[in-house]
C-alpha cells in the first residue's frame, strides 16, 4: 500500500515517516532535472506527475525559476531557460571547444569578411556559444549568444540531420514558425535532412531571413568523431558564395578538431 505525503503546517509536505521535507534547492533539482532530452518544454501537469512534488509547489517554484531566468514561459508550458544554458558554458567541454575554435573562427571571418558563428547541442536546443567577425548585418547580430531556430537556420538543420534521436521531428513540428516564404514545411524537412546527413553540412537560402544565406559544417571530436557542434557563416545573399565558403568551412572545422586532439594530447601528459 503507497503512503501518501503528510501535509505541514507551512505547506510543504513532508516524508510520511516524518522525516524533514526534501529542500526547495532539491525540489528545484527535481524539475529542472525533470525535462528529458526530447522535451522541448512541459505543461505544470506534466513537471507535477514527473517531480512528484505538490502541484501548488511546483506551481510557485516554476514563477521563481522564470524571475531568475531559469525557466521561460511557452503559453501555458515551460522551457529551459537561458541562465541555463550560460551556466553550461562555463563547463570544461564547452571552454574547451571555444578555446580550441575562437582563433580558427577568427581568420575565417577575416578571409571571408563575414560573421563566423559556433553553436552547440544543449538539450533541446541548440545555442549559439561564440562569434568572430563584425556583425555588419543584422543576421549576424540577430544570433550571437541565443538560441537557434532549428528548422529555418544552416547550423539548426545540420543538428536535425546528425542527432535525430536528440531532436526528434515529431515533438519539434509543433513549434516550427515559418520564417519566410522560404522556410521549409515540415513535410518537406525530412527530405532535406536526409539530403545533409549524406553531403555533410547545411545550407539556409533566405530561410531564416530573407536577403541573407549561410552555410554550415559539423565540429567533430578528434577521437570518436562525435558532432560536437556547428561552424556557420551568414552573408548577405548578394555576395554570398556558397563553394567558396563551403571549402573554407571545412577547412576549418579540421582546424578545430586537430586543436582539440593536441589540448587533449597536452592534458593527457603526466
Amino acid at each position: 500500500m503507497t503512503t501518501a505525503a503528510v501535509p505541514r503546517g507551512n505547506g510543504e509536505e513532508a516524508e510520511p515517516d516524518g522525516r524533514s521535507p526534501k529542500s526547495v534547492l532539491g525540489k528545484v533539482g527535481l524539475i529542472l532535472s525533470a525535462f528529458g532530452d526530447g522535451d522541448l518544454s512541459l505543461s505544470l501537469t506534466e513537471l507535477t506527475t514527473r517531480t512528484g512534488v505538490a502541484k501548488a509547489t511546483v506551481h510557485r517554484l516554476c514563477q521563481d525559476l522564470v524571475a531568475s531566468e531559469m525557466l521561460e514561459r511557452d503559453g501555458s508550458h515551460y522551457r529551459l531557460g537561458l541562465l541555463l544554458y550560460a551556466i553550461g558554458l562555463r563547463a570544461p567541454r564547452q571552454r574547451t571547444l571555444r578555446h580550441a575554435a575562437r582563433p580558427v573562427m577568427e581568420n575565417l571571418a577575416q578571409a571571408l569578411d563575414s560573421p563566423v558563428s559556433l553553436s552547440v547541442p544543449n538539450g533541446t536546443d541548440l545555442l549559439c556559444i561564440d562569434n568572430a567577425g563584425r556583425h555588419r548585418n543584422r543576421a549576424g547580430a540577430s544570433i550571437g549568444g541565443r538560441l537557434l531556430q532549428l528548422h529555418s537556420t544552416a547550423p539548426g538543420k545540420l543538428t536535425l540531420a546528425l542527432l535525430p534521436d536528440q531532436y526528434p521531428l515529431a515533438r519539434l513540428a509543433p513549434h516550427m514558425r515559418r520564417m519566410t516564404a522560404r522556410t521549409l514545411s515540415a513535410d518537406r524537412l525530412p527530405g532535406e535532412l536526409a539530403r545533409i546527413k549524406e553531403q555533410d553540412y547545411a545550407t539556409d537560402s533566405e530561410e531564416h531571413r530573407l536577403g541573407y544565406s549561410a552555410v554550415a559544417v559539423p565540429v567533430r571530436g578528434p577521437r570518436d568523431g562525435a558532432y560536437l557542434g556547428a561552424l556557420s557563416v551568414v552573408a548577405a545573399t548578394a555576395r554570398h558564395n556558397a563553394p567558396r565558403t563551403l571549402a573554407a568551412l571545412r577547412n576549418a572545422s579540421e582546424a578545430v578538431t586537430t586543436r582539440l586532439a593536441v589540448i587533449e594530447a597536452y592534458r593527457a601528459e603526466p
